[in-house]
């Protein structure tokens, strides 16, 4: 358990270091670039959405899970990767003419041929990503993305400023691939050079098959929002729903990256070594929704003032979203660590049937409505309906894997409810009575508002003896805060 959590500590600190990154390159990129360029990018990134899960191939989550893993299982993943990075670029740079054409924009041409290069570099990452998080070596992971990171960060804003519109984001995400194959292969402690095979190709077509065809239909379920949207009301309002989505983002992505990238691993040994894998996962499920509830209520009061704050006016259109994406957030925290658990288990079947089963739904539902009401507006209102969806099928296919225990989780839930509710309460008497600067509470008065609810959120975790009081993470982080306030 120690090594879990340390791996945990880790990818927290990994994650926390690269939203400080991705978060000050949106700032920079939301003044350099134009609505506009910004959704010409998003949609490029979903017209090649299918090939990036095809490039992927569940390779990476095999070599993670295989109990028996041979030098001929990585050599052949190797070339699978190479084969299917090589045919994915050229087909995408290729097919980038009729997809600019169908959109009427000759800035996405360009923008596609660069994206493209990508699935030249993805095998070099794939591979070596894969083996450091099989051996549970985050610290090393954490400098290999956090280098890229910076390096990815310095290219995107050098092309930015120098007038590259949409086609910075593209060459900085191929600088970062770049840099992540290489530093990744440095982190490795077993360096050399793998030539590729293919004699263990029905072993991984098998479980890469299986996983592929899950990931296709998330993808294009996923995908179509922008694809649909960039088509029927235009490349800024894929913008303005992104940015929206981007708050909820910072923690249903990224701090939730963080542990999805430990809990796979995680639950795959406790299962090996016949653990309790219920409780562990209701302790999980109880730190998560300590910590992303309280993030947004307080992302959903101050939503105008943090879009004003981070990315300009010229974002205040996404604003009225930002509530409804939050709350379908704060559901999504209930149910985000199932598949893990269900995957752990090697129940592959149940976990792409999840996805089988809601993706086609999630996709028909918010095209239609997108298409019948014509506004953005409807876009995040159906999103939270379809979360509520989704949280009851997992939640019974899960059941089929392994028996819910509810009298454990409810009562969880129930004081991280009452954790959100306590530190909430100063925040929202400074909105309703705080002053107000071109039509935004004043910055000071949300700076006092943030630290009030982060003081209050320690006191009340004591206070109420929610689970994460008792995690050592946050006794060792309570006791070196204690130490700081004493020596100053």
């Amino acid at each position: 358990m120690t090594s879990v959590r340390r791996a945990l500590a880790f990818s927290f600190i990994e994650r926390y270091l690269l939203i400080a990154i991705s978060l000050l390159s949106n700032i920079l990129l939301a003044r350099l670039l134009t609505p506009e360029e910004i959704g010409i990018y998003s949609v490029s990134l979903a017209v090649i959405g299918i090939a990036q899960v095809l490039r992927d191939f569940g390779i990476g989550n095999f070599l993670i899970q295989e109990k028996n893993l041979t030098e001929a299982h990585i050599r052949t993943a190797f070339g699978i990767s190479l084969l299917l990075g090589g045919s994915l670029f050229v087909m995408v740079y290729f097919a980038a003419p009729f997809a600019a054409g169908f959109y009427g924009e000759d800035q996405m041409l360009r923008t596609l041929q660069i994206s493209s290069l990508n699935f030249l570099t993805l095998p070099f990452c794939t591979i070596s990503l894969a083996l450091l998080r099989r051996d549970m070596a985050f610290k090393r992971l954490l400098w290999v993305n956090l280098i890229a990171a910076i390096f990815g960060f310095l290219v995107t804003i050098s092309f930015a400023y120098s007038g590259f519109g949409s086609n910075s984001m593209a060459i900085g995400a191929v600088a970062t691939n770049i840099a992540t194959g290489i530093t990744a292969w440095l982190a490795r402690t077993n360096r050399q050079l793998l030539l590729p095979n293919f004699s263990e190709w029905r072993v991984i077509s098998n479980f890469g098959g299986q996983n592929t065809l899950a990931g296709i239909v998330t993808t294009i379920a996923m995908d179509i929002n922008d694809l649909a949207i960039g088509k029927i009301l235009g490349f800024a309002p894929v913008a303005m729903i992104s940015r929206a989505q981007g708050l909820m983002n910072l923690f249903h992505r990224d701090v939730m990256g963080a542990i999805r990238n430990v809990a796979y691993p995680s639950f795959a040994v406790s299962h090996r070594q016949g653990n309790d894998l219920e409780s562990q996962y209701i302790t999980a499920v109880a730190s998560v929704t300590a910590i992303a509830w309280p993030f947004y209520a307080f992302a959903s009061l101050f939503a105008l003032e943090l879009l004003r704050l981070l990315f300009g006016s010229q974002w205040d259109t996404a604003a009225p979203l930002v509530p409804w994406f939050c709350l379908g957030g704060a559901i999504g925290a209930t149910f985000s660590l199932i598949i893990p658990l269900i995957m752990a288990k090697g129940h592959i079947n149940e976990a792409i049937r999840i996805d089988l089963v809601l993706q086609p739904i999630r996709a028909v539902a918010t095209v239609s409505c997108v298409w019948y009401f014509q506004s953005i507006t409807v876009f995040p209102i159906i999103y939270v309906a379809l979360v509520i969806v989704s949280c009851l099928y997992h939640y019974e296919v899960k059941s089929q894997v392994q028996k819910n225990n509810f009298r454990m989780l409810i009562p969880v839930l129930v004081k991280s409810t009452a954790l959100t509710v306590l530190c909430s309460i100063f925040p929202v008497l400074i909105y309703l009575m705080a002053p107000r600067s071109n039509s935004v509470v004043a910055l000071p008065y949300l700076i006092i508002a943030a630290i009030l609810c982060g003081s209050i959120w320690i006191g009340s975790l004591i206070l109420l003896k929610h689970p994460l009081s008792a995690d050592p993470i946050f006794t060792k982080q309570l006791r070196l805060f204690w130490f700081i306030k004493q020596a100053l």
